[in-house]
């Protein structure tokens, strides 16, 4: 049922309940992978891992497959914000790019469960035991680009956002829906590479010792 602290689920197990929002955007820090030039998110070297499969492009969800992060995920949910916006930044093997902030990809969010037993039950490390609820989001959309089609985060987009504070990883930066639009917008333009984001991550991907030994 786990590997390490990320739970091993069917998506379509989850009661998921719709989810009623505004055109507004929440941008949220995730860690992208230094083998690939691609920016995917951050592969573990080897399993059991602590490592979460965040954004979990595979299945269109975030925050199911372990317990990282729940207020930003409750505060998304309490807010009626629809749309996440994955920014990372780049750690990827095309020079032109590194350490740049990048926004890659959008989950348009239209479901929403409370998994905040599922996670007590199975993870061994979890950020929810303090709250009420521990929202998952599942989107009817999602898009990913290559980091050249990237939007990219400057100090003039910060300053236009009226955000002062440093990109980390418990960043959390809510965009109004003209702001938002403009990235979503963007993002749509460019080529969908979703596809060879999940190619790339599970080419990536170590196996777990029961894999090894089912493929032996």
């Amino acid at each position: 049922m786990t590997d390490g602290n990320v739970i091993r689920i069917p998506v379509e197990s989850v009661p998921w309940q719709d989810y009623r929002a505004s055109n507004r955007g929440m941008v949220v820090f995730y860690p992208s992978d230094p083998v690939s030039e691609l920016p995917i998110r951050e592969i573990p070297e080897e399993l059991p891992s602590d490592i979460l499969p965040e954004p979990n492009y595979e299945t269109r969800t975030y925050g199911l497959y372990g317990c990282g992060r729940s207020k930003i995920r409750n505060s998304f949910v309490k807010s009626k914000i629809r749309y996440l916006l994955f920014v990372t930044k780049y750690a990827g093997t095309n020079p032109d790019f590194k350490d740049k902030f990048l926004i890659t990809g959008f989950f348009r969010i239209n479901k929403t469960a409370d998994v905040k037993r599922l996670h007590i039950r199975y993870c061994a490390d979890y950020s929810c035991l303090d709250e009420d609820v521990c929202y998952g989001l599942r989107a009817e959309e999602q898009r990913f680009v290559s980091v050249q089609d990237a939007f990219e985060i400057t100090d003039s987009i910060l300053k236009s956002w009226d955000y002062k504070a440093r990109i980390s990883r418990q960043t959390r930066i809510i965009l109004d829906e003209t702001q938002t639009m403009e990235i979503v917008e963007y993002l749509k333009s460019k080529r969908d590479m979703t596809a060879e984001y999940i190619a790339e991550t599970e080419r990536l991907q170590p196996h777990s010792a029961e894999e090894e030994e089912a493929e032996e």
